[in-house]
């Protein structure tokens, strides 16, 4: 059989990415760090790119407080510096300064400071003190004295084992203590924890108000004594990329300037591009990428205002009246307002972030799901959890609502038409427990 070797046409049809709609891309989905990360890393490699000098996230910081010192009834609203993370102490560096001032042995000061490393960020030590003696070549003896030393040390639980541990090492520090509170721990930690208070009453032989009264004193201890301190990580930083100010009865979006650089072409190098040379032909090359950059900056700051915008519009009800307001919204919502692709939409909300009359919010917050109600009423998930967290607010603590009432109460009240199990997964993610579990003894 013979082929037939040739030149053919063929019209076929492509859509090219070109490399700035690459980068307009790119930099429209980086948070505000990664795009400071980005143009301090161009700055390195492009000569004629020049960045303002600008702030870090703790200089950023430090120079708000400042400003919101300085500025009193103005039209602006203040962005809150509880947004900042800020360095603190760690929690080995507090027991080990402690160690330091206690009149401990040396050589005992340093077995303690090695089992110290075994503590972990909520102040528990979970390896079994027989590895810790293996790993330390020191017998159990000295490890368990090593232990009762850091148990002795502030803040009271540090140093525990397990979390019955470590509340009856809080209950023995009280100033009044508690020989009830601590006999129920130490004899029936599970049953107390299961909340089976009959069987405890009956078993010890006191009244239900007693052993609330042991709960009531028990629910202020801290099951994670070393989460005040800071972990030895870096701070993170949520800084904003967006502002909303309530300007009479509107609300006005902007672009947060502070966080990202202004860039500027440098002057000199500029100049050689009027040269006929290598050099020339090398800062033309640069002076392009330079363009791509200003118009991708340009471009992203359009979009990330212009989505905001579209959110603002479609949650007037939750930026008049507060979270418990807000209404059903989808990426798709907001691209068909834009008239752009749904990925855009998605790209622009990724990792960003809005200050806003009611706090520090991620643009994902304000998409949600929706759900069918009766009178053909749709409400977002969020709002129905924020209903259910304030009905048990609410609620009679000696009788509290079960998950079948909250569900008759949603459709009596709010006419919110959803299943007892829906209910019941709601009040799961808010870390709510069960009726049972929250009926008081009083």
């Amino acid at each position: 059989m013979k082929q037939t070797v040739g030149l053919y046409q063929e019209q076929t049809l492509k859509l090219a990415m070109t490399q700035e709609l690459k980068q307009a891309i790119t930099l429209l989905q980086y948070s505000s760090l990664e795009l400071v990360d980005f143009l301090q890393e161009q700055s390195l490699e492009n000569p004629l790119l020049e960045l303002k000098e600008w702030e870090t996230p703790r200089e950023l910081a430090s120079s708000r407080v400042r400003r919101l010192k300085q500025r009193k009834n103005g039209s602006k609203q203040a962005i809150s510096i509880e947004n900042f993370s800020k360095y603190g102490e760690t929690l080995h560096n507090h027991i080990n300064q402690q160690l330091v001032d206690s009149s401990l042995p040396l050589k005992e000061q340093q077995l303690v400071k090695r089992v110290v490393d075994f503590v972990d960020e909520n102040g528990y030590i979970q390896e079994d003190l027989s590895v810790i003696s293996e790993q330390l070549k020191a017998s159990t003896q000295r490890v368990e004295n090593a232990l009762n030393t850091i148990q002795s040390l502030e803040p009271a639980g540090l140093g525990a084992r397990n979390l019955k541990e470590c509340l009856l090492l809080q209950l023995k520090r009280l100033p009044e203590r508690m020989p009830l509170a601590e006999k129920i721990l130490t004899e029936d930690f599970i049953l107390f924890a299961e909340k089976a208070w009959k069987t405890l009453a009956k078993k010890h032989e006191i009244s239900l108000q007693d052993i609330q009264a042991v709960h009531n004193e028990i629910v202020k201890l801290n099951p994670r004594p070393g989460s005040k301190y800071e972990t030895s990580e870096k701070p993170k930083y949520i800084i904003p990329d967006l502002i909303v100010q309530q300007l009479h009865n509107q609300f006005v979006v902007s672009l947060n300037e502070d966080i990202v650089p202004q860039i500027s072409i440098n002057k000199e190098y500029k100049l050689k591009l009027q040269q006929k040379n290598e050099v020339a032909a090398y800062l033309q090359d640069k002076f392009q990428q330079c363009e791509w950059i200003v118009k991708s900056m340009e471009h992203r700051k359009h979009t990330l205002v212009k989505v905001m915008e579209e959110i603002v519009a479609a949650q007037q009800s939750f930026f008049f009246n507060g979270a418990s307001f807000l209404k059903p919204l989808t990426l798709r919502d907001i691209a068909d307002r834009l008239n752009v692709h749904e990925s855009t939409v998605s790209r622009a909300t990724k990792e960003k972030y809005v200050q806003t009359p009611y706090g520090l919010f991620e643009l994902k917050y304000f998409f949600s799901q929706s759900l069918s109600g009766a009178y053909d009423e749709e409400k977002s998930t969020k709002q129905v959890q924020q209903l259910v967290e304030e009905l048990i607010k609410a609620e009679d603590k000696q009788k509290p609502l079960s998950d079948q009432q909250l569900t008759n109460l949603l459709q009596k009240q709010y006419h919110i038409a959803i299943s007892r199990r829906t209910v019941a997964k709601y009040r799961d993610l808010l870390n709510i427990p069960s009726s049972a579990m929250r009926k008081r003894y009083d």
